[in-house]
């Protein structure tokens, strides 16, 4: 999914560059985290569903399903373009 979506936007390689791109656009911290490890970690929504930790963005489950997080990242990346 994220090579589909980048056709549409070509975001920073850079860390810094990245982050401050998904400040500006109003991000909220789990979906800046969902950004940053699809597009500069390159990790698979699997692998995210099964490390990353949803609780410390107060968020009601510890972890998500792939499709929870496929639904995430649509909504950060619909932010990031308007």
């Amino acid at each position: 999914m994220p090579r589909r979506l980048k056709a549409l936007m070509t975001l920073p390689t850079n860390k810094d560059n990245l982050i401050e791109l998904c400040r500006e656009k109003g991000l909220n911290g789990y979906e800046m985290e969902i950004i940053l490890r699809i597009y500069w970690k390159k990790q698979s929504l699997a692998y995210i569903s099964y490390n990353m930790d949803f609780s410390k963005y107060g968020k009601p489950q510890r972890y998500y399903s792939v499709r929870s997080l496929n639904n995430f990242h649509k909504e950060a990346f619909i932010k990031l373009i308007s």
